[in-house]
């Protein structure tokens, strides 16, 4: 991976008594004993097109090319609503298949929400343009036959399974002849019976701005001492991060960090909040955060780094403690690579001068523009980076966290990376809500639970979290 120079953004952290928040622990379920049933038979399905008509095709148990339902033409989805949330393990899917075409952009998601906003887990994307808008997919293109198109994967806590296609290589219009979906009759869960963890953080931070006083009672500060990340002379203020309604939830209030500057470092401000307690270590972190890839003004291309991050105190250079875990969004490329990014950075130390680091980092390029769910978990010597239900990378060894850390939400220019013009432009970044179980690794589907539950009884914010001795 390319060498990024953190020495000025590490030496001002180290100003910061705590700083960090996004660390986790993954473990899938055990394999169950007991054998996997098709949960989808006779259940309802729906779909996108206003016009549908042929739900009861796709469950019914006939996999004949001849008894299909049609979708209309383009990028369109069908959906099956299993009843109860399960534990789902595998899924088969025929489309029709009479003559081998090929299907395009076909993509299947899992979820306990029917409107796929939270929890989503993308189990299958053969969508190699982004088509949909779900990101580049690495699975294979496939013509379609009689033994249908099987996908297994951990289990995964959902409800609804949604299919996605685009046209096929026939003509541009979607058909299905069958879906199963199996998993685990005695997994069953009713809504509401979400999984909670008694020692767990959860803000959905509903404040008024960064002056509400709750925010400070809660455990958030937002960061207006000086330094780094960032060009030389940045700033950091109350007015960089403020809360504002959320536009697509009635009732709903969002963090949002914005990022501004005129191409000069004193002309730069930034926005940084975190938790003033440095006690987060294993277990499962997670947030809803909406990265943009376009300034709200002034002209694009800048270098700006939007971030979801855990760390811990410095003590000094070469610190065999220090634990840092990063998922870091580059939507105008930087640190070697060209192109749109989010990258994945665990640490175990650096040395400031001369710039040294010790990491294991992956980068995965493509768009991330949009809401996305953020979950890593720290546990048993791994830490696990998904992305809307998707494992990305797993990173170990003397990289797993050594003490506690804080939790971060930070919006940065690239000191490297600024436009050669004198004009103002910004950039924003949003937060819904954040969240974290302590010492228990959760799937993304029972984080997205566990919130939806939080939400359901009212509850805005609550802390269980332990300081350990």
């Amino acid at each position: 991976m390319s060498e990024r120079n953190y020495g000025w953004k590490r030496g001002a952290l180290r100003l910061a008594a705590a700083i960090a928040l996004l660390s986790g622990v993954a473990s899938w379920p055990k394999a169950h004993a007991e054998p996997l049933v098709n949960l989808a038979a006779g259940k309802p399905a729906k779909a996108g097109y206003a016009d549908f008509r042929g739900g009861a095709v796709l469950t019914d148990g006939t996999k004949s090319s001849a008894d299909y339902a049609s979708v209309s033409s383009g990028v369109q989805w069908v959906q099956i609503d299993l009843g109860k949330s399960f534990d789902v393990a595998k899924i088969k899917l025929w489309h029709y298949y009479a003559d081998g075409r090929t299907y395009r952009d076909v993509v299947i998601r899992l979820s306990d929400d029917p409107a796929f906003r939270t929890g989503v887990t993308t189990v299958f994307n053969n969508d190699r343009d982004n088509s949909v808008g779900f990101g580049r997919g690495e699975n294979s293109q496939y013509a379609e036959s009689a033994d249908g198109l099987r996908v297994r994967f951990p289990a995964v806590r959902a409800r609804y399974v949604r299919f996605y296609s685009n046209g096929s290589s026939a003509n541009g219009f979607n058909h299905y002849v069958e879906a199963e979906v199996w998993g685990t009759a005695s997994s069953a869960r009713t809504e509401g019976g979400a999984l909670q963890v008694k020692r767990a953080l959860f803000d959905d931070f509903s404040y008024t701005d960064a002056r509400d006083e709750k925010l400070g009672q809660h455990g958030w500060r937002v960061r207006t001492y000086s330094g780094g990340p960032g060009p030389r002379g940045v700033s950091w203020g109350t007015g960089q991060v403020v809360f504002v309604p959320d536009p697509a939830g009635a009732g709903n209030r969002l963090a949002r960090l914005t990022a501004e500057t005129d191409g000069k470092g004193k002309g730069t401000r930034q926005g940084e909040i975190y938790t003033t307690a440095t006690k987060f270590r294993e277990g499962t972190y997670a947030a809803r955060v909406r990265f943009t890839d376009k300034p709200v003004s002034g002209p694009d291309g800048d270098g700006i780094v939007q971030t979801f991050f855990t760390i811990s105190p410095m003590a000094r250079d070469d610190d065999p403690l220090y634990s840092e875990l990063d998922f870091e969004l580059l939507p105008n490329g930087g640190w070697g690579v060209d192109q749109p990014a989010l990258w994945h950075t665990s640490w175990f130390t650096y040395r400031s001068e001369p710039w040294r680091q010790d990491t294991e980092q992956d980068y995965h390029p493509g768009g991330y523009a949009g809401w996305h769910e953020l979950v890593m978990t720290v546990s048993g010597g791994q830490i696990t980076y998904y992305v809307d239900g998707k494992r990305l990378s797993t990173h170990g060894g003397k990289y797993y966290p050594r003490q506690d850390m804080a939790i971060h939400f930070n919006l940065w220019f690239l000191p490297e990376g600024l436009l050669e013009s004198g004009k103002k432009r910004s950039y924003v970044m949003d937060v819904d809500w954040v969240y974290h179980a302590q010492d228990r690794a959760l799937t993304p589907a029972e984080v997205s639970a566990a919130v939806r539950q939080y939400r359901t009884e009212g509850v805005s914010f609550v802390d269980g979290v332990q300081e350990k001795e």
